[in-house]
Parts: C-alpha cells; sequence; structure tokens
C-alpha cells in the first residue's frame, strides 16, 4: 500500500478503450489511490486538466480524433507554468522512434501494454514522488524569494534610515552654532532689560529658541544621535498640551476633541518634550484626515495604566477616511507620504515611530477604509535613575572669583556670546579661533580654565587637549568642551575616552555657568 500522503494524488487516466480505463481504475483504488478521474475522449484532455489539476496524467497514444502525441503538445502550452506535472504513457508501441518523439513532446515515462501491474504501480509512485518533490521545492524557492524580498525590503529600509539619519543630523548640525548663539544673547539681553515689556519680548524669543532646540534634538532622537532627555512625565497633561497646540486648526475644521485619560496614570520617565511631538504629529495627521471627511468630525484620546505590565497604553483614534491595507505596511517609512506636493515630507510618522521606540515602547495603526484610523501606543513606565547629590547645585550660577578663562572657538559668534556672559560674572576672559591660536596665548598667559570647541580647522580641540596635557597636565584637568560635531565618529570616541565634561550645543548660559563652576571647584 502507499504511504498516508500519496492517497490523495490526483491521477487522470486517458485511454479510448472504457476496458482499459476501468482496469486502471481497479489497480490505482486497490493500491490506495481514492482521487482518479478517468476519460475515453481524448479531446476533453484540456477541459479535465483545468477542472481537475491533476498531479499524473496516464495516456495512451493511439486515439481517434487527437493522438496522445497531439495531447502532450496541447499540454504543454497549457502547464507552462507547471513545476513538473508527469506523463505515463501507456502504449502497445514499443518502436524507439515512437519513445523519442513521446519524449520530445513531454512524455516522462513509459509502461508497455500489455504491462505489469507490480511495474506499472511503481512508476506511478516515483512520477508521483518526483512530482511532490518538485512541489515542495517550489514552495521552499517561494519561501525563499520571499525572505529574500523582505531582507532586500529591511536593507532598502535601514539605507533610508541611515540616509534620513545623516540629512537629520548634517541640518542639526548646521544649527547647533546659531542656536547657541540666540539662547545665549537672550538670555543676556533678558539680564539686563531696561522693563518688564522688554523682559517677556526676550522669554517669548527664548521659548521660540528652545522649542526650535527641542526639535532639533528630536531629529537627532530618530536618528539614533541623541538620547532622550528623560524627567518624570504627567502623560495627561502632554496630550492635553499637544491637542492645546493644535487647538485652533481643529477648531476652524469643526473637529471635536474628546477626552478619555484614566486618572490613576503614573508619571512616566521620559523626554516630555519628545512625546508632545510624536503626539502633536499624529494630532495633526488626524485633523488633515479628517479635512477632506463629512461631519461630525472626532478625534479621541485615551490613556490607560496596565499595572501588571508596568505599561502606559494611549490611543489617539480620528474619524477620518481610513488608511488603504495596501499602504498601511509603509506609512512609517521614511519620506513615504500620501499627501499632495507641498502638504508633507514624510517625516512625521517616521519620527514618531523613533521618539516612541527610542522610549522602548512600541505604536502600531488599526485601519479600515471609512472608519478612521487608530494609533495604539504603548509605553514602560521606566524608572529614574539614582542621583548623587551635588553640593554646588544650589549655588551652580554663582561665579567664582578671581579666575581666568580661555574660550576656543571658530565661530566668532559663539565665542563672543560666552566671552561676554563669563566676563559679565567677574571672570577674565579671552578667546581664540582655534586650537594653534590657542597654544599661542597659552605661552604668554596662564588660564584657570580652558572651554573648548571640539571641531575646528588648523587645530581643532582633541588635538589641543592632548597638547596641553603633554605641556601642562594641570590644565588638561580643566578642560571643557563643547561639541556640535555629531557626524564625525573620531571625536565622539574621543570625547568619550576622556574625563572632561562636554555641552552639546545648542547649550545654555546656566548649563556653561553650571559646568564652569563645578570644575573650577573640583581638586
Amino acid at each position: 500500500m502507499i504511504p498516508e500522503t500519496f492517497r490523495s494524488a490526483k491521477v487522470l487516466i486517458v485511454d479510448d478503450e472504457p476496458a482499459m480505463v476501468r482496469l486502471l481504475e481497479q489497480l490505482l483504488e486497490r493500491e490506495g489511490y481514492t482521487n482518479l478521474k478517468a476519460t475515453v475522449d481524448p479531446r476533453e484532455v484540456l477541459a479535465c486538466y483545468a477542472a481537475f489539476q491533476p498531479d499524473l496524467i496516464l495516456l495512451d497514444l493511439r486515439m481517434p480524433h487527437v493522438s496522445g502525441l497531439q495531447v502532450l503538445a496541447r499540454l504543454k502550452q497549457q502547464t507552462a507554468a507547471e513545476p513538473y506535472l508527469p506523463v505515463l504513457i501507456l502504449t502497445a508501441d514499443a518502436a524507439a522512434e515512437t519513445k523519442r518523439r513521446a519524449l520530445a513532446a513531454g512524455a516522462s515515462d513509459f509502461v508497455t501494454k500489455p504491462f505489469d501491474p507490480t511495474e506499472l504501480l511503481l512508476r506511478v509512485r516515483n512520477l508521483l514522488e518526483m512530482r511532490f518533490l518538485h512541489q515542495e521545492l517550489r514552495r521552499q524557492n517561494e519561501g525563499l524569494e520571499a525572505q529574500v524580498h523582505e531582507r532586500t525590503h529591511q536593507l532598502l529600509q535601514t539605507e533610508k534610515l541611515a540616509t534620513m539619519g545623516n540629512l537629520l543630523a548634517g541640518v542639526a548640525h548646521e544649527l547647533n552654532s546659531p542656536l547657541s548663539v540666540i539662547l545665549g544673547r537672550v538670555a543676556l539681553f533678558e539680564a539686563a532689560a531696561p522693563d518688564e515689556r522688554a523682559r517677556e519680548c526676550a522669554q517669548g524669543i527664548g521659548e521660540a529658541a528652545e522649542r526650535c532646540v527641542r526639535i532639533v534634538r528630536s531629529f537627532l532622537t530618530m536618528a539614533r544621535r541623541h538620547p532622550p532627555e528623560r524627567g518624570h512625565v504627567a502623560l495627561s497633561q502632554v496630550l492635553q498640551d499637544a491637542v492645546e497646540l493644535l487647538a485652533y486648526e481643529l477648531r476652524v475644521a469643526d473637529v471635536e476633541v474628546r477626552f478619555d485619560l484614566a486618572a490613576d496614570l503614573p508619571p512616566v520617565w521620559a523626554d516630555g518634550h519628545q512625546l508632545q511631538q510624536a503626539a502633536v504629529n499624529l494630532i495633526a495627521n488626524a485633523h488633515q484626515a479628517m479635512r477632506e471627511a463629512p461631519p461630525p468630525r472626532r478625534l479621541h484620546l485615551a490613556a490607560r495604566w496596565d499595572a501588571g505590565s508596568r505599561r502606559v497604553h494611549i490611543e489617539i483614534a480620528d474619524t477620518g477616511p481610513g488608511i488603504a491595507p495596501e499602504i498601511q505596511a509603509r506609512i512609517f517609512e521614511p519620506f513615504f507620504t500620501t499627501k499632495r506636493d507641498g502638504e508633507g515630507t514624510g517625516l512625521g510618522l517616521a519620527l514618531t515611530r523613533g521618539i516612541v521606540e527610542g522610549h522602548g515602547g512600541v505604536i502600531r495603526l488599526e485601519s479600515r477604509p471609512g472608519a478612521g484610523a487608530r494609533f495604539l501606543i504603548e509605553l514602560p513606565m521606566g524608572v529614574a535613575p539614582a542621583t548623587r547629590d551635588d553640593p554646588g547645585a544650589l549655588d551652580a550660577a554663582l561665579p567664582v572669583p578671581g579666575k581666568s578663562i580661555l574660550v576656543v572657538d571658530d565661530e566668532q559668534a559663539v565665542a563672543s556670546m560666552l566671552a561676554e556672559a563669563l566676563t559679565r560674572d567677574g571672570y577674565t576672559v579671552d578667546t581664540a579661533a582655534n586650537g594653534a591660536a590657542a597654544l599661542r596665548r597659552l605661552e604668554v598667559q596662564r588660564y584657570d580654565l580652558i572651554i573648548s570647541d571640539s571641531g575646528m580647522p588648523v587645530l581643532n580641540g582633541p588635538e589641543l587637549y592632548r597638547e596641553v596635557e603633554r605641556r601642562e597636565p594641570r590644565l588638561a584637568r580643566r578642560f571643557v568642551f563643547l561639541t556640535g560635531d555629531i557626524l564625525n565618529p573620531r571625536i565622539q570616541e574621543f570625547l568619550e575616552g576622556i574625563d572632561a565634561p562636554r555641552l552639546d550645543k545648542p547649550f545654555t548660559l546656566d548649563s556653561v555657568k553650571r559646568v564652569v563652576r563645578r570644575v573650577l571647584l573640583a581638586q
């Protein structure tokens, strides 16, 4: 008896003699084959093949109306897509030329009439085994092709993310120094503002600049170039503030906003500005989707706490037209957008996913055409790291009297802003445009602290540090680095390998004052 896997094999019998057809059926049924079909009219073979989809065909050669060779020729055209369809020829003509012509037409094997039943059944089994092996090979090839396609897609995504990361990092690098200058100058102006109105104007400019800083850092986080700046964050407030930022646009579009925020939501350890940016992106997308949808237009924001998994679940849903199934897998891809030219860059959802995943969370979409879209976010609660008390934290802004500082930066605007701020605090300050100019100053002047940019022409920050370390080890322990050179892996590796504090551009004057005091007071 045949193995269980062979019992369902489909066998098509084609012979113009009904007695031969019955004999073949009886032999095959006794062997265990249960899925048989037969015809005595060779003109019906193509229709039988299309309806039955056989795994093996037993075919007589000499038949009226259409010969076996003609049937083979027609089958060859119709079965071109088949990996392997065996045809066992049953013939009383044992001539070599007949076999040659049949093989050329597509036959797989021969049995000469009258045949030995055992030989026939063995040939049937062998051909079916070959058929199943071909099918399995085809399935494996299709699986491999799917894997190759998926890996290729992943590789393209990785390359696209790398390209986007370099683009965003490059833009951020160019913005870092000017933003540092703006933040510093605003702080200086606010401190010397002649009246309250001028002070309020300065505060407004500062807040706008700080928002630019947060956007830049969100870009860098998505590009994996800047870690989130964590703190305890109230998610309910984040979601409400995000809606408030877009309140005017939502009101004009007649969008009703509904909140369902659980009262027991604990604070999460996260970057609140980045989470707000992610929420704003999702709300802005929902608003844009609903603009073309008929009323009522509703935006639903929900959040709940799952104590078991220690994760917060956030939902942002709209009543827009939904997202087509064929593009749902691509919506988080960088630069992919369905919006018209000029209405979107395709970075909003990619940025959102980068922020969520940067916090150890996940984001997914649920949507059906005509039924709106729901974005579901899961965020871990997170744990604040242990902190050590900083004895200088309370009076961090107080200067250390009588100290001299050398500021080294090829950006004249940054150097002069720092010099003015530190001079106002009572420090003696000189500036140098690069490391070489700084060494010339060190030959004629003694300094208590060096604040140096990392990337500069002629002699960069690391090279200056190594030379100072060689000449005057004491001063090398009083080095503060400013860095906006996020694209240079060698400088990043150097900064991580030394025991000198660093301030990433854009920085605030308060952060500069704190680190200056800490380094000057260190033994």
